[in-house]
């Protein structure tokens, strides 16, 4: 009797508005909710366009945009390090990032930078900005100058895409230091790494990145693309990109929120170890859990553009949504849905399963749709999806009945680690490019890690307190370096070697 009465009593409430019901409470933890708005359609290049944008997401109850400002080696923002864009849909002096900023921000939405990672260019004719990346380190650049990524065969045009290789260390730290400008210039919330992998196994073939695997591995012969020791090079490749904007990034802001968007290609894992034979790390080396694992990034989006109506990429969707749950390890994982590859009907159905929790309660973080241009298969209006996103179809409940806020990143309102990164040299300011370097500290903890291509390194979730680190090579010893760690920063700091 007494817990009828409770019962009641608590259904009063609920419909007095003093208790949250089922959904409010939903709400209350959190839910992030984007469109990818990408630059090869229009969205947001104008003024009245942005203001668009910004409707449409907060009548679909969202949350978020992650806007493509860097499209292939160029800039949609004034405050850039890049040539501004050729795109002639781009208004006159009209600065994305700072106009999107403002308005989305007076509406309690999130603006994440998507910049394209590697590929700078995608025309047979040359950009026109003699200072653009092609024409200063693509085709016609010799030596060290020279940055593209090129194919066993020498090719260096990868389908439409001209594409920077990771191994090259100056390569690495150009792409680097465009997304940390973005962050050193702008009020974002996050900057988005798209296209952060090798374009296959044949890939990656850069005169200067072949140099520097020969002289790690001590051999004179040009590995085949299927060599595991050249597979797992050029995944290091990848993660030192990675890792390296992250810890920069952070370093400048330490609660800017860095996401990337991942390969989920095919059958989904079950296991870490079926992971480990996905296309994403045995054909573009493209290690997203282990991102997750090492604190490296804050979100990963697996494209999930799989179709509703294909029984089997039904299946490979499922699959892949269900190994998400299950591995998001300190971090958070979205859902990345294909609108334009289904029907509003097809991405609602796909968008519930996202967010529901699994057998054990796990859910993931929500969902981003792919894309803002192109809503559905069947190129209904976009206020036909944003309607049923919000109010549901005949066919299909509502996904998105109220509003939700961001999620709570934990790591970062209240760390309980923190990080170090720094540059490895010798006595006469020489970088030590691929050195060993031991890291020790409390109880028992012991860790190495290596130099990139240019003597940096980096390390992720480490315990406040005090370490010691030093060079480990035979040839670049060092004394001991004493270092502190606190919560939530960046320890940045020099070690020198003989």
């Amino acid at each position: 009797m007494k817990k009828l009465l409770f019962l009641l009593f608590a259904c009063l409430l609920m419909l007095s508005g003093l208790l949250p019901s089922p959904a409010s409470a939903e709400t209350a933890q959190g839910e992030f909710r984007a469109f990818w708005v990408d630059a090869f359609h229009d969205g947001f290049k104008t003024e009245a366009q942005v203001d668009q944008l910004i409707e449409d997401v907060e009548a679909a109850n969202a949350n978020a945009v992650i806007v493509q400002v860097r499209r292939r080696g160029d800039a949609y923002f004034n405050k850039a390090l890049e040539p501004r864009t050729q795109d002639p849909s781009l208004q006159q002096d009209f600065d994305v990032l700072e106009d999107l900023i403002t308005k989305a921000h007076a509406r309690g939405i999130e603006v994440h930078a998507w910049l394209a990672t590697l590929p700078i260019w995608n025309s047979l004719t040359p950009p026109a900005s003699p200072d653009h990346v092609f024409n200063t380190h693509g085709p016609a650049a010799e030596g060290d100058d020279f940055w593209l990524m090129t194919n066993k065969d020498g090719a260096m045009r990868s389908g439409a895409d001209y594409v920077l290789d990771p191994g090259h260390p100056d390569a690495l730290d150009y792409t680097v230091e465009q997304y940390v400008n973005v962050v050193k210039q702008y009020d974002v919330d996050g900057i988005h790494l798209d296209l952060a992998r090798y374009m296959g196994t044949d890939w990656g073939y850069n005169p200067t990145s072949i140099e520097r695997y020969q002289e790690a591995f001590q051999t004179d012969t040009i590995p085949e693309p299927t060599d595991p020791d050249w597979a797992d090079w050029r995944r290091e490749q990848i993660n030192s990109l990675v890792r390296k904007v992250y810890l920069k990034a952070i370093a400048v802001n330490p609660h800017v929120k860095v996401s990337c968007a991942t390969i989920a290609w095919g059958a989904g894992p079950r296991t870490q170890e079926e992971y480990n034979n996905t296309r994403t790390m045995t054909e573009v080396f493209q290690d997203w859990q282990g991102w997750l694992r090492d604190e490296i990034i804050d979100i990963a989006i697996p494209m999930n553009y799989d179709r509703e109506h294909i029984e089997s990429q039904r299946q490979w969707y499922d699959q892949w949504i269900s190994f998400q749950k299950a591995n998001q390890f300190n971090r958070q994982i979205v859902a990345g849905p294909a609108a334009y590859l289904n029907s509003i009907d097809s991405t609602l159905a796909q968008t519930r399963r996202a967010l529901a929790p699994d057998a054990e309660g796990r859910k993931l973080a929500g969902v981003s749709y792919y894309s803002y241009a192109v809503t559905d298969m069947n190129n209904e209006p976009r206020g036909a999806f944003l309607d049923a996103l919000v109010n549901g179809t005949e066919q299909q409940a509502a996904v998105f009945p109220e509003k939700a806020a961001i999620p709570e990143m934990k790591w970062k309102t209240k760390p309980k680690s923190g990080y170090l990164m720094g540059q490895a040299r010798t006595i006469k300011k020489q970088d030590l490019s691929d050195a060993v370097l031991e890291i020790k500290g409390a109880k028992g903890f012991k860790k190495t890690i290596k130099t990139d291509g240019n003597g940096w390194f980096g390390l992720s979730g480490l315990k406040p307190g005090a370490y010691v680190i030093k060079i480990a090579d035979k040839q670049h010893k060092s004394p001991a370096y004493p270092v502190i760690i606190k919560a939530g920063k960046v320890r940045n700091m020099t070690v020198i070697g003989k």
